[in-house]
C-alpha cells in the first residue's frame, strides 16, 4: 500500500509541475528551475518524489537535465496537453504481452522510417551504440541500458517526432519488466544476435529486412517472457 501511495504522488507532483510550467508559465522555455530544496519545498513534497517527478518529465521531453548546471525547462515544449497522471498509470500497470504488443507495431515501422531518413552520421552512431552493448554484455555491465541507447538511437533517427515522444514511456515499462525477468542471460544472448542482424540492415538501408528483423526481435523477446 506505501509503494501505491507513493507512485500516486510523484505522478501527481509531476502533473502540478507540468501545469506550473505549462498551464502557468511561471517557468519559460529554456529557464533553468529553481534547485531542489526550494522546489521540493514549493510543491510540499521530499526530495526524493520530486526527483521521480522530474525523471517522468524529462522523459516525455517537458525538462532537460543539464550535467553541472541543474533542471531546465526544454527550449521546445512538446504540442498539445498531455495527461501526465494517466500516462504514467498505464506504464505501471501495463502488462507485458500488451507492451510488447505495442512494440510489434511501433518499432518495426521505427526501424524502417531511420533506413530511409537517416543521415550517414546518424547510422554510424547507431553502429557504435550497438558496438557498445557488445562491449558492456562482455563486460558483465548494465548491458539493458546500453540495449537501450542503441534503440534510442534508431528512434532518433527516424526524425518522427511522435515517436521520440512515445519511446521514454515505453522504455520505462520495458525497465521494469527487465527487472523482474528470470532470463535476464537468455535475453542478453538473443538481444545481442538480433542487433547484428537488425544493424546489418540498417546499415544498408533495407527498409523491408530490418523491419523484419525488428519484427523478429520483438517476438523473440515475448517467448522468452513466456517461457
Amino acid at each position: 500500500m506505501e509503494e501505491t501511495r507513493k507512485v500516486k504522488l510523484s505522478e501527481r507532483t509531476a502533473d502540478r509541475l507540468y501545469e506550473m510550467i505549462v498551464d502557468e508559465g511561471r517557468y519559460a522555455p529554456g529557464s533553468k528551475l529553481p534547485n531542489e530544496n526550494e522546489l521540493s519545498e514549493a510543491l510540499n513534497v521530499s526530495r526524493t518524489t520530486l526527483r521521480e517527478a522530474i525523471s517522468f518529465l524529462v522523459a516525455q521531453g517537458v525538462l532537460e537535465i543539464r550535467r553541472g548546471r541543474g533542471t531546465f525547462v526544454a527550449e521546445t515544449l512538446p504540442a498539445g496537453g498531455v495527461d501526465l497522471t494517466v500516462l504514467a498509470g498505464l506504464r505501471s500497470r501495463v502488462r507485458a504481452k500488451d507492451l510488447f504488443e505495442m512494440r510489434l507495431i511501433f518499432e518495426p515501422a521505427t526501424v524502417a522510417l531511420a533506413c530511409q531518413r537517416a543521415s550517414d552520421e546518424e547510422l554510424e552512431m547507431i553502429r557504435k551504440k550497438a558496438e557498445r552493448v557488445e562491449r558492456v554484455a562482455a563486460e558483465g555491465g548494465d548491458w539493458p541500458l546500453a540495449d537501450q541507447e542503441f534503440h534510442w538511437a534508431i528512434i532518433k533517427a527516424s526524425h518522427n517526432e511522435y515517436m521520440r515522444r512515445l519511446y521514454p514511456i515505453i522504455n520505462s515499462a520495458v525497465n521494469e519488466i527487465m527487472q523482474i525477468s528470470q532470463n535476464r542471460q537468455h535475453m542478453q544472448d538473443t538481444a545481442l544476435g538480433d542487433n547484428r542482424t537488425i544493424l546489418e540492415f540498417l546499415l544498408q538501408r533495407d527498409e523491408a529486412g530490418s523491419r523484419h528483423a525488428m519484427s523478429i526481435h520483438i517476438r523473440h523477446l515475448m517467448n522468452i517472457l513466456r517461457s
